[in-house]
């Protein structure tokens, strides 16, 4: 059953009907509440509304406005039950029958103000007669209303007095007191249309909490290791602390400003700076009692330069393809080390007498530059800025060093690497170096270490990309040692993709190359590639290349189709195939052609002639006839010791006489001319039957002379010596024994002498050839 409303609130609803009704308002309704317009959070409460229609009452709330259900007091009144409220709300009535206006009320929810707490006051000194106090406090939770505060004060225990307060977060107030002010209490109130709060009294004796105003700060000049800096402030002071600060924007106290009486207008000078800085200055002072002031403004300056101190640090390499020279590389100095901005790099190369060979100057913006060197120079670099030259870093090309081996361990960790090496003799100093894989001459980086260290930690890699690098043993006497190294993060993966092949086949042998993979996919440092090789029976065959191979070469291949691809390696594993190539390895056409025509050839005749061969006639007059291929030679002998031996019963040579005359048709019997050896090494062993030929006595058989000698381009001296002597020895018959010989010696139209001995041959044929 519904709540009856009392009669204030049906009096209070009356009035407002009775009001609108008599002023003419067309409002539907009247709106009205059984709390006040201002709830606390949490609270419950009813929203009533009376309305001047019979039909179509509606109640809503918030905004947009939502329908919500309500409950009928009478035949014009009804209402809604409003539990827990948590923040502002609007309600509103409306009668939907009658074209009139709705009728609606706004219900503010928040808390009452807390205790204000922690005031805190402190006593500026403006000037010898006035001072200002400043006070601020803590107004507690957020009341979600509007809250209105005053500070009052007492001074000398003398009456309240309210202080006007301008809205600030966090709440504070000024107001000026009088230089014969000695104690002060204040005290808040805060208050709001749902109550009120005011704080305990806060009590100060002035000269605890007087603080001097902030003083005023400019740069009056500076050195190279210092700035003066002036001081104004509106009333003396007896403390003083003045702070510098570089680009890192760390404040440093200079230990000479404090406990420093401080005049109206004062210089002071700082003498710890560095050259070539740029600079913050900040003050604040204080008086014998009381707080010090804020700090003051922050004011700005660069110190002068000095000439660079310290030498670079240098490091060189060699060029691949040329001994003759070296290329540097420097570090760019520090701020702290350069002392001044630096103009450029002086280069100089020294002889062995130390005198001056050839000197250059780079661009402030070089790091490195080629120089040519030899074994006994040295080289220095140079800083320049506007005061002068840094001390010269020396190199020499030191030689390698035959010494104890030098182990080194490398652990991978995140974006870095930490080495360790055992050495055993005492080294003058070392070099780290590492680089991206293949790219030392452009991204060369390195550390120098003194002889004692042991260990070095490299900072700043990439974590997807391979390095390699070494580390130098540096002795005094101008020789080192050096260990290489390659650098695997642990937080590599197995390769993006596969290589990308090309190839050319030539009959079976097939060039297979390809390019490196791309940085951004190699994941790592690449261990090995392997490139498989399948045949049409599908089996695969595998090869595996070492990382630094950009070609490999397959002989050797069967005749058919094959598949080929490549896949690329790192410590994790193996990565993606690359595309397949298709190679189709074919015969060689001309051989094949030739072996098609002989077997053509060879086809029909063969048989044929295997045939005939059966007839006993035919056999005989073949195997004639090959022998009139087969010339029968007798050797002379006078001229040949073999020849001897059979003469005497050894053997027995059986020579076929020519039984007819040879006609003028018949072939001549040639003569062979035999020249020196040298002119005769550059003929063929055919060449000998194309000289002129001799005529003979007809009816006699010629007696034909042949030498037979070495075709090798490659003959030595000593074999061209041993035959010139065994043939001028043989050389040596009488004129009885060429009595069968056309020309003498001396009517040959010979180079040399003849050498050999003259080899006696029947010319005489079968009468059946």
């Amino acid at each position: 059953m519904a709540a009856i409303p009392t009669i204030w609130s049906w009096l209070f609803a009356v009035s407002l009907v009775l009001l609108r009704l008599g002023t003419g308002e067309s409002s539907s309704c009247v709106i009205w509440s059984s709390a006040r317009p201002v709830v606390q959070r949490g609270s419950s409460l009813k929203v009533y509304c009376t309305f001047r229609c019979g039909c179509g009452r509606s109640m809503y709330s918030g905004h947009p406005p939502s329908l919500q259900r309500h409950t009928v007091v009478n035949h014009s009144t009804t209402y809604i039950q409003v539990e827990n409220i948590t923040k502002d709300q609007t309600f509103s009535c409306l009668c939907t029958c009658l074209d009139l206006d709705p009728c609606g009320l706004d219900i503010s929810a928040g808390y009452p103000p807390e205790t204000p707490r922690n005031i805190c006051c402190n006593y500026t000194v403006l000037s010898e007669q006035m001072g200002e106090m400043f006070c601020s406090w803590e107004k507690g939770c957020e009341t979600h209303l509007r809250d209105t505060s005053e500070l009052w004060v007492s001074s000398d225990s003398k009456s309240w007095r309210p202080i006007k307060i301008k809205g600030s977060d966090p709440p504070s107030a000024r107001f000026a007191l009088p230089d014969e002010v000695r104690f002060i209490s204040v005290q808040v109130t805060t208050h709001n249309a749902l109550g009120s709060a005011m704080s305990l009294p806060a009590n100060y004796t002035l000269s605890n909490i007087v603080t001097p105003a902030a003083p005023v700060l400019g740069v009056h000049r500076c050195s190279s290791r210092g700035c003066t800096i002036r001081i104004r402030q509106p009333v003396k002071t007896q403390h003083l602390e003045v702070q510098y600060a570089t680009e890192t924007g760390l404040w440093t106290t200079d230990p000479n400003s404090q406990n420093m009486p401080v005049a109206l207008d004062q210089f002071f000078s700082i003498s710890s700076l560095e050259p070539y800085q740029w600079y913050q200055f900040r003050a604040r002072t204080k008086f014998k009692t009381g707080l010090w002031s804020s700090w003051s403004n922050v004011t700005s300056s660069w110190t002068q330069e000095e000439a660079p101190a310290k030498e670079l640090d240098v490091w060189y390499t060699r060029h691949p393809f040329d001994f003759d020279s070296i290329r540097l590389y420097w570090k760019p100095m520090t701020v702290s080390h350069a002392r001044g901005k630096i103009l450029a790099y002086s280069v100089s190369v020294h002889d062995s007498q130390s005198v001056l060979v050839f000197t250059s100057n780079l661009s402030a913006n070089a790091t490195n530059t080629s120089v040519k060197f030899c074994a006994e120079c040295h080289v220095t670099v140079s800083a320049l800025n506007s005061k002068g030259m840094s001390p010269p870093a020396k190199i020499l090309a030191y030689r390698a060093k035959a010494s104890a081996h030098l182990d080194v361990e490398v652990k991978a960790h995140e974006r870095g690497a930490t080495l360790w090496w055992r050495q055993p003799e005492i080294a003058a100093s070392y070099v780290v170096e590492w680089y991206l894989e293949g790219l030392k001459m452009h991204e060369l980086q390195w550390l120098r270490l003194a002889g004692e260290d042991h260990h070095a930690v490299i900072t700043g890699l990439n974590a997807s990309e391979c390095y390699e690098g070494a580390v130098y043993v540096l002795y005094t006497d101008g020789s080192m040692t050096w260990r290489t190294f390659r650098l695997i993060n642990t937080s590599q993966s197995v390769p993006k993709v596969g290589p990308s092949v090309k190839w050319e086949a030539d009959a079976t042998r097939v060039t297979l190359t390809w390019a490196e993979l791309p940085r951004a996919q190699r994941s790592g440092c690449i261990t090995q590639y392997t490139i498989y090789l399948e045949d049409s029976r599908g089996h695969v065959q595998q090869y595996f290349v070492q990382p630094t191979k950009r070609t490999f070469v397959l002989e050797d291949l069967p005749v058919g189709p094959h598949n080929l691809w490549m896949t690329a390696w790192t410590s994790q594993g193996e990565g993606p195939a690359s595309l397949k190539i298709q190679i189709n390895i074919q015969a060689v056409e001309g051989v094949r052609v030739f072996l098609l025509v002989l077997c053509l050839l060879l086809s029909v005749p063969v048989p044929l002639l295997l045939c005939l061969c059966q007839i006993g006639a035919v056999k005989k007059r073949a195997w004639l006839l090959f022998q009139c291929f087969m010339l029968q030679v007798v050797p002379d002998p006078a001229n040949s010791k073999w020849a001897k031996e059979y003469d005497q019963g050894k053997g027995k040579i059986h020579a076929q006489q020519s039984q007819t005359v040879p006609t003028e048709e018949e072939e001549e019997p040639i003569v062979v001319i035999v020249k020196d050896p040298e002119e005769l090494s550059n003929h063929n062993i055919e060449e000998l039957d194309s000289l002129p030929t001799s005529p003979s006595t007809p009816g006699e058989p010629f007696p034909t002379y042949i030498k037979s000698y070495s075709h090798k381009s490659d003959g030595s001296e000593q074999t061209q010596t041993s035959l010139n002597t065994e043939t001028e020895q043989e050389a040596q018959f009488s004129e009885e024994e060429e009595d069968g010989l056309y020309k003498t010696e001396e009517e040959l139209p010979t180079v040399g002498k003849l050498t050999l001995d003259l080899v006696r041959i029947d010319w005489s044929l079968s009468e059946n050839c």
